[in-house]
């Protein structure tokens, strides 16, 4: 058996290798270069739906069959017959143009079994990072009212997406962009300056109504007025009123982590747009990129810095037709938009431009590690200069974000433009209602829509299943188990849609014990530990006699879902979609299900050690993966 690395390889895609290598032996032999794609075998080969047809398949004849003019049915029964059984596949069948391979079982599940017990919370983890170091920007919030159930969204994502680069060897910034210079701030400011009551609650909560009822005063000609002559004093960075506006948002940042805390997600710096705007880091991004700028001295744009956007459609064309010929960095005022701070911003966190950043520390975490921030003093410290950078941004912002990524293109820096991903995400309802932050409907009596809320909405409702239901017997602890059933209702319900899509949170999917959820996977961990706990197992690795008690049923079904971990995890980290594991994880659940349903673990006799050592191993995996998307497991329920 083979020495297990740091980073061993993923069980499953060992064995798919084998069978890519047989594949491609055997097609060379009988045709040669014809058809040949690269990495068309590879994706040719999928897990086939029923069991009697094998447990990999490849369509490969399918594509062969349009190159050599001939029946699929055919090239695939003369693929078959050339195949040779290697260290874990044994035989092949053909079946209506499909080649299928059967693994040996017994080989197949000491290799993942001896794996997962040997490496435990390194199973599942991989290498292809390469220590490579990532920006994840999220969820930038901004520091004028408490987190919606649309940032929620926006930090669960960008707290997955660190944990899985984290699992495949990145090396990871997670960075967190403050706009204390924007509209909604100074609108804020306003009102926090004209108002004589004094914080009676949770300080983001509160500053929220100011907020909101500052929006309705903006009706009022002379308080807009007054709230955009804020704007631009805001702007003045070393002004009184910019040194309040700093002073309200730390304020409202700090009570940000207070949420952020209690979902279990953090983060390494902030970098303020004020200290942006200090370190004079525009007037650095608009020297390297003077090539594609235009200072127009007539029309809309006159006094304007721009960049014309038919020089950026070459390059994207999902822009062409816009009702827009340019995009304004600095406006002719001199104040720098919002599409010229975020060029600056990339170009240093890309290390094009040193912005000669200082830091100091913010707060310390629950999880040991202080949050550190750009801040006038401070010592100079590493953070930025990355090779790759991941925004998850709201999908409304698609527009500006791919002018932006392409304008390094134009200024000789492709390299940048597509190590720069946006990943964008749908916004969030809860059960149909729509939310708006600068209106406030999320005020008064019975609401659930800041995350504070949803969290007291979930734990309240689980503790309410959990008195009443079968499932959850321990009842000593059922505040403590309420509430991470709360938690994981809520985090597998945002990630378990692709991040793209719009989500209706439905308390009653997020709560249902019986599948599609947090808690009924949580539940089947549980489970799990119970039939362990019940055998008195710990972790002791199956023998070759007890290995030999592996059956074609599924028990094999479950040894071959829990290899596939590790793919699970690169595909997911690769493709920047926490649903992917989400998916994994149900289909583990299920099969887990249809395997505890139908062969007995603790009475099952000769067979008993090795189905201990499988559910045993379901724990392992199903720890590790919940873990990467922040969800913690409970041991009894």
């Amino acid at each position: 058996m083979q020495e297990l690395k740091e980073f061993a390889d993923s069980p499953s895609a060992l064995v798919k290798d084998e069978f890519v290598q047989a594949l491609d032996s055997a097609i060379k032999e009988l045709y040669g270069e014809v058809g040949r794609e690269e990495g068309q075998l590879w994706q040719s080969v999928s897990v086939p739906n029923e069991i009697t047809l094998g447990d990999l398949s490849s369509s490969v004849a399918f594509k062969l069959a349009k190159a050599a003019k001939t029946s699929p049915v055919g090239i695939a029964k003369e693929i078959a017959k050339k195949l040779k059984p290697s260290e874990h596949i044994v035989r092949f069948e053909d079946a209506n143009g499909y080649v299928n391979a059967f693994i040996d079982e017994k080989k197949y599940a000491e290799l993942v079994l001896h794996g997962i017990m040997k490496r435990k919370k390194g199973y599942g983890r991989s290498g292809i990072g390469k220590r490579r170091k990532v920006i994840v920007e999220s969820p930038s919030a901004n520091p004028a009212h408490p987190w919606h159930v649309g940032t929620l969204r926006n930090a669960i994502l960008g707290n997955v997406v660190s944990n899985l680069l984290e699992a495949c060897s990145y090396e990871v910034e997670r960075e967190d962009y403050i706009d204390d210079l924007g509209l909604q701030v100074a609108t804020a400011l306003w009102g926090f300056t004209h108002t004589g009551a004094k914080p009676d609650k949770k300080f983001d909560q509160w500053l929220g109504e100011i907020y909101v009822d500052a929006n309705k005063q903006m009706e009022r000609p002379e308080v807009k007025k007054e709230v955009y002559d804020l704007l631009k004093k805001l702007e003045e960075v070393n002004s009184k009123e910019a040194e309040a506006g700093r002073d309200m948002a730390e304020r409202c940042v700090m009570a940000h982590q207070e949420t952020a805390f209690n979902y279990g997600i953090y983060r390494d710096v902030m970098v303020w747009e004020s200290d942006i705007v200090r370190s004079h880091l525009l007037s650095k991004a608009l020297d390297i990129s003077s090539e594609i700028l235009e200072k127009p001295s007539e029309g809309k744009y006159a006094g304007a810095i721009v960049v014309k956007l038919d020089k950026i459609t070459p390059y994207a064309k999902q822009l062409e037709g816009s009702r827009e010929d340019a995009k304004v960095v600095v406006r002719s005022n001199g104040a720098a938009t919002y599409m010229g701070k975020d060029f600056a911003l990339h170009a240093w966190k890309f290390g094009l431009i040193d912005a000669g950043f200082t830091y100091s520390k913010f707060m310390d975490q629950p999880n040991g590690k202080p949050i550190y921030t750009t801040s006038p003093k401070g010592m100079a410290m590493k953070f930025g200069s990355v090779k790759r950078a991941i925004n998850v941004i709201d999908a409304s912002q698609a527009y500006e974000q791919q002018i932006m990524s392409v304008m390094f293109t134009l200024i000789g820096h492709k390299e940048i433009t597509s190590n720069l991903v946006h990943l964008a995400y749908g916004r969030v309802n809860i059960e149909g209602e729509k939310l708006s932050a600068r209106s406030g409907n999320w005020l008064g009596d019975g609401r659930n829509y800041t995350a504070d809320d949803l969290l007291g909405e979930a734990t309240k409702r689980a503790m309410e299943i959990a008195q009443k239901s079968e499932k959850i017997t321990n009842k000593q602890n059922l505040e403590s188990i309420s509430r991470a059933i709360a938690l994981s209702a809520i985090k597998f319900e945002y990630l378990r849609i692709a991040p793209e899509k719009e989500i209706i949170f439905s308390w009653q999917n997020a709560l249902n014990f019986e599948g599609n959820s947090g808690p009924y996977v949580m539940y089947t961990y549980a489970r799990a530990r119970k039939i362990l706990a019940k055998a008195g197992f710990g972790d002791a690795l199956p023998s070759v006699s007890d290995i030999g008690r592996i059956s074609r049923g599924y028990d094999f079904e479950l040894v071959k879902r829990l290899a596939g971990a590790q793919e699970a995890v690169e595909k997911a980290c690769d493709e920047a979609r926490p649903n992917v594991l989400t998916d994994y994880l149900l289909e583990l659940s299920s099969t887990f299900s249809k395997f505890y349903e139908s062969m007995p673990v603790i009475k099952g006799e000769g067979a008993k050690n090795v189905r201990l050592s499988i559910v045993y191993a379901l724990t392992v995996v199903l720890e590790n993966t919940l873990s990467l998307l922040g969800i913690s497991t409970v041991s009894e329920m």
